[in-house]
């Protein structure tokens, strides 16, 4: 059967979805700073916060100091109506389960009236998934995270947008996703390294070049825009 989900790209999708330039922006979960980059690159005055030491010091090197902070979405350390737009990009489902609502609580205490609240969740399918499945199955972490979205949506927010897509990550190995895998969660590496062979047959059975020929994993999408009430 044909998959009728556009192709996309995630930035192509974000500057359609959100309003950048001048805006207050917070990313959760912002890794090593080049999501936060790109928004500031598009205007916005973003900040980044993060659990990982090591991956605020990347961030920080990508995109200068100050920009970064220390913290988990279930206690973000910042005061109340401080933002305009507080962004969660594949970050959500990595959090526990029971914080993710307290986290989406947080997330409305910190915005502003009438801000947004951007949540891109990847969806448990596709090649890359299927590539990370045997190392972590995040399945039932990524429903989880769509039923505490839901439940905000119907008592903390109101949902404006709902859409899915497609996108081609580019990998350019195993070894590379690999490392990316055990990037996002050290916790992982033993596991990575075990099944090194599995995720290596995996990465070439899902293989795929995205429009400049890299060689990439496809991975649907969804994204959701909120308003808060």
């Amino acid at each position: 059967m044909v998959d009728e989900r556009p192709l996309r790209r995630n930035s192509e999708v974000l500057a359609e979805t959100m309003e950048l330039e001048g805006s207050r922006l917070l990313d959760v979960g912002c890794g090593d700073g080049t999501l936060l980059g790109w928004f500031l690159r598009r205007g916005a005055d973003a900040f980044g916060l993060d659990p990982q030491p090591a991956r605020l010091e990347e961030a920080a090197r990508r995109i200068g100091p100050g920009r970064c902070v220390a913290g988990c979405g279930e206690m973000l350390p910042f005061g109340d109506a401080a933002f305009d737009a507080v962004v969660f990009f594949n970050s959500l489902h990595h959090l526990p389960e029971p914080a993710m609502a307290g986290a989406l609580v947080e997330a409305r205490r910190v915005l502003r009236d009438g801000g947004r609240l951007v949540v891109v969740e990847p969806l448990a399918e596709g090649g890359y998934f299927e590539v990370m499945r045997p190392v972590e199955d995040e399945t039932g972490v990524r429903a989880a995270a769509r039923r505490a979205l839901r439940d905000a949506a119907g008592a903390r927010f109101r949902l404006e947008e709902e859409r899915e897509y497609r996108t081609l990550v580019p990998v350019a190995s195993a070894a590379e996703l690999i490392g990316r895998l055990a990037a996002a969660d050290p916790g992982r590496r033993p596991r990575l390294e075990a099944l090194r062979p599995v995720v290596e047959r995996l990465y070439v059975a899902h293989l795929r070049r995205d429009a400049k020929g890299r060689p990439a994993l496809e991975q649907p999408m969804r994204i959701d825009l909120l308003r808060r009430v």
